[in-house]
């Protein structure tokens, strides 16, 4: 195994990242988000900032932030260092979706493999669309930069996997598609 993952986790690692599974992709989490993103399809302009930022935090945030919180409990991490995570794939994952919502206004439609536009076309409120494109390339910049602050703070800052994590952060956050 890698060197940063622990042979085998103890029954306690592992208690401790099935309880994040489960929070995350619980009604706190994934299911939670789903719901309210459902409800929000035929509310029009309804929709508020928050809103969005509900969804986008309980599904995309959630999947990100159990993946890195999982890794870091079965690595031993404290449990300082898992909240640590958590606000890491917090702020990815927010940036993420925010990402995705600039690019179905100016991405390409070869590279995203859907038309452009189809937000739009389909009435549906997203970050964009409530602060501008200009404010949400800004916050997708803000939070990848907190993000990445936040691993580098970590006492793995400097090793294999926390530069590998940090690359691909900044590629999840810049993509094309």
């Amino acid at each position: 195994p890698p060197p940063f993952l622990t042979p085998e986790p103890s029954p306690r690692l592992t208690l401790t990242a099935l309880a994040i599974l489960a929070d995350k992709a619980g009604i706190n989490g994934m299911i939670g988000g789903q719901v309210v993103d459902i409800e929000s399809e035929n509310a029009g302009s309804s929709v508020t900032l928050e809103t969005v930022r509900f969804i986008h935090e309980k599904k995309t945030a959630a999947m990100i932030e159990s993946s890195l919180m999982i890794g870091a409990a079965l690595a031993g991490a404290t449990d300082e260092e898992i909240k640590v995570m958590e606000k890491i794939g917090s702020d990815v994952g927010l940036a993420f979706q925010i990402r995705d919502d600039i690019l179905d206004i100016e991405g390409n439609e070869d590279s995203l493999g859907k038309p452009v536009g189809s937000d739009e076309q389909n009435g549906k409120t997203t970050y964009v669309s409530l602060v501008g494109l200009g404010q949400a390339k800004e916050d997708v910049k803000t939070l990848s930069e907190r993000a990445i602050g936040s691993l580098e703070s970590l006492s793995c800052g400097g090793n294999e996997a926390a530069l590998f994590l940090k690359e691909m952060i900044e590629w999840m956050i810049l993509r094309d598609h």
